[in-house]
Formats: structure tokens, sequence, C-alpha cells
């Protein structure tokens, strides 16, 4: 007897809460694929079409949308609408002549128009490090990817965000996690929000670091460390 597989579809009302997905339409909608973003924190590209940029009424004009080749994600054409979209991902429809950033704002997926130069060039965090055979280090990065360079060009941390030139996927620049980056919180009750990073407070027993920082109105953000993301100054959620 064949096997159906997993579903490609999910119910609304058990849909992630990070989805900003419209009320009181569909039962369903499509589930994003396995990839590079956890189908928590990311929304696959035909939702973004239809229910957030709404260049698409219905399901089947957002296929066809894709499927001309109209949608690139990280300035590479896509052509599956399951694809999933997420963090700091870049969404560029050239013939709008309309670009995206992906990000968190209150919880919930966002989009940040941006400019079509910024649009070549996404940030990354480094979640990790790995020496590999021939003297290098493998630097893992937030979405999935793996960036590889020469031990001695090694000055990176586990924090610290890269500048990925797109779609030639090159290091064309690098931020520190220290005092004084700007940081972009993603995660937890102040999701969305920015300011500048003025200590990190290490508590024992493995217990997760605190991050403080100041939005630019003067107020203090406490903020646990693995939440933020080093931004440029004129990052925006």
């Amino acid at each position: 007897m064949a096997g159906h597989g997993k579903s490609r579809h999910l119910k609304r009302i058990a849909a992630p809460k990070a989805l900003p997905l419209p009320k009181k339409t569909t039962v369903w909608f499509k589930k994003g694929k396995p990839g590079a973003h956890a189908l928590a924190q990311s929304i696959p590209l035909l939702s973004l079409l239809r229910d957030m940029l709404k260049v698409a009424a219905t399901k089947w004009e957002a296929k066809k949308i894709i499927a001309a080749g109209d949608v690139l994600v990280d300035q590479t054409h896509v052509s599956d609408e399951g694809c999933a979209v997420g963090l700091m991902d870049v969404v560029s429809i050239p013939k709008m002549k309309k670009f995206y950033r992906v990000a968190f704002k209150k919880g919930k997926i966002a989009l940040s128009e941006i400019t079509e130069d910024e649009a070549k060039e996404k940030p990354c965090k480094i979640v990790s490090k790995t020496v590999v055979r021939g003297n290098k280090v493998q630097l893992n990065l937030h979405d999935g990817r793996n960036y590889l360079i020469e031990k001695e060009e090694d000055q990176f941390k586990a924090g610290d965000t890269i500048r990925m030139a797109l779609p030639a996927q090159k290091l064309s620049g690098f931020m520190k996690l220290e005092k004084g980056a700007h940081c972009y919180i993603y995660k937890g009750k102040h999701s969305g929000k920015t300011g500048v990073l003025k200590e990190i407070v290490v508590f024992p027993y493995g217990t997760p670091s605190d991050a403080v920082l100041e939005d630019e109105t003067g107020n203090k953000l406490i903020t646990l460390k693995d939440y933020l993301f080093v931004v440029d100054k004129n990052f925006k959620a």
C-alpha cells in the first residue's frame, strides 16, 4: 500500500503564531517546504505574495507569478510556491520595482520595503563555527548557509553578522556583536525593536546571557543575547 506522505497543507487555525494570515478566509493554507527556515518562523512564498503583499488575489494568480519567474528570493529565481521565506531573506519583484526584507515585528513575520541597492546584500548571523578539512573554518549562518574561510582569516565569533553579496554569496563585510553595536531584536517581547548594545550580562551555570540595549528615545531594553541580530544603523523592521 502506497504511503501518502506528509500533508502539504495546514489548517489556518493550527498555523504558527508568527504567520500574519488573514482571518475568516479559507480553512487551509499552503505549508512551507522544509529548508533553511523552520516552519514556525517562515512563510511560504505563495502566501507571502497573496496574503501579505496582495499582488495576487488567489492561489492561482500567485502560482502564475512565481511560474513566470517574476519573483526572486535572495536575487535567485524561485519556481516553487512552497519555498519557505524567513528572517532577513530578500524578496524582489523586479517588474514592479519592489524589494523587501523579511523581518519580525511583535512576534509576527513582517516585510520592510528596501531599495534595489539594499536588495543586493543580505545580513547573515553566525550561529556557530566548525573547523573542517584543509585548515578552513566553516561559518554556519542563521539561514542554513555555510561559508568557508581560511583559518588565518577567521576573526569572527558566534553572534557576529556578515554581509553577503547577492547573488554571488560572497562576503562583503561584517559587524561584530559588541558594546556599541546597533542591534535588531527578532524574538521575544521586544521583537521588531532596535537599539544600541550597552551591556551583555553573563550568568553562571549555563544560563543564557541577557543583553541590555538603549533605543533611540533612551529607553532601556532587556532581552536575551541570543535574540540579537547586529545590523546597520539604517535598518528598519
